[in-house]
Formats: structure tokens, sequence, C-alpha cells
């Protein structure tokens, strides 16, 4: 979330590149790149 009131959007790897400048002109930085690894608890064993 900007400052300003917008939102941008990142893919995690984009996130990491540009960090260190979002994080002048960011209001909030909200990272879920550990949900791209997590298995839900009810997946099926051939998921895990």
């Amino acid at each position: 979330m900007l400052t300003s009131g917008g939102e941008l959007l990142f893919c995690a790897h984009h996130g990491r590149k540009f960090e260190p400048e979002l994080k002048k002109i960011a209001a909030d930085i909200q990272d879920e790149t550990d949900r791209l690894t997590t298995v839900p608890a009810g997946a099926p064993d051939e998921d895990r």
C-alpha cells in the first residue's frame, strides 16, 4: 500500500528486487511469499 493510497502488486522476484525503493514510498508492504511453498493441511499426501 502506497502512502498516496494506491496499491502495487509484484511477484516475489520483483518485490525483492525493488524492495529498497518501495520501502521509501510504501505505507505497508505485505509479503506473502511463504504462501508459495506452504502445503495446505487438508492437501492429499501426493501433494505434500
